[in-house]
This record gives structure tokens, sequence and C-alpha cells, in this order.
């Protein structure tokens, strides 16, 4: 198995995923819908950088890391603070049958370094109160639950923090 930076040539891959994990939620709640706007800029390195875990030449998992308000800015209104110099954790996914091997934990914990590599100060991440496999990823990588509310889409959300 090998982690790496997904590339525009890993698009239908990526495109791939996506979908079979659309097809297979079990809690629909739990993946928010792809936006055009985020969907453009996901091989953009100033918004959003994917990493990707591959079994042999198959996407089995990816991960992305967004530098963008876009993508995270309705969160950070709920931390009260004045935080600057921001990423997150989002759009986690892996293939249903690669499910209970870490994973989600490995990419996330890649991510963990890249975002330290990019002297980012605070990294967060939001997800379904009821997604306990992020939840745990999170909490493992000493990231610290700061609240939950519902986003202007209407989807409930928990925010984690880790500062850097």
């Amino acid at each position: 198995m090998e982690i790496r930076k997904l590339l525009r040539s890993d698009e239908n891959e990526l495109n791939n995923l996506i979908s079979v994990i659309e097809e297979n939620l079990q809690n629909k709640d739990f993946w928010l819908p792809l936006k055009p706007t985020a969907k453009e800029h996901f091989f953009d390195d100033k918004w959003t950088e994917f990493y990707g875990m591959f079994d042999g030449t198959d996407l089995i998992g990816a991960v992305a890391l967004f530098y963008n308000e876009y993508e995270y800015g309705e969160s950070l209104q709920y931390l009260n603070s004045g935080f600057t110099n921001v990423a997150e954790i989002g759009r986690a996914m892996v293939h249903p049958k690669y499910r209970g091997n870490n994973i989600l934990f490995h990419l996330n914990k890649t991510l963990l370094e890249v975002a330290k590599a990019k002297h980012i100060k605070n990294l967060i991440a939001t997800i379904h109160p009821k997604n306990i496999p992020s939840k745990k990823s999170f909490l493992k990588l000493g990231m610290k639950k700061q609240c939950t509310y519902i986003k202007s889409n209407g989807y409930l959300r928990d925010i984690y923090l880790l500062t850097l």
C-alpha cells in the first residue's frame, strides 16, 4: 500500500472512488453534497490537496487538505476565535471493501505532516456526530471536539481542532 499526493492524472480514479462512496453511504448525512466550485479546485494546490492510498494501481482511500475559507469559513464562525493560518481535513473516503484497516487514520496522519510542513497553525475538521470512524481517527491524531452546529445547508456537524 502506498500513500501519495493525488495529481490531475488521478482525477478519474478520484471521481470513481467518490461515486463508490456516494452509492454505498450508510448514512446520507455523513457526506456533504459536492459543490461545483469545490470540485473545480480539487487539483488546485492553493485551494486543495488530496492524498490517496493505493493498493497497486487502485485508489482505495482519499482525504483532502483544504486551504481556503470557501471550504471551512462557516466552521470558523463557531470557534469563537480569530484563527488564522487554518487548513481543514475533509472529504475523507475509504472504499467499502477496505474499511476497518486504519486507512483513514494513516491518510489523516499524512495530512497532519503536510500541514506541519506548510507551517499551518490550526487544523480543523468537521464531521457528522455519528461518524465514528472519522471521530476515532481525529481523536487519535490529538484533535479535540470544539462544538456541534447545524451548517447553513442543514447538515449537523461536530468541529474538531488541533493547534500545531
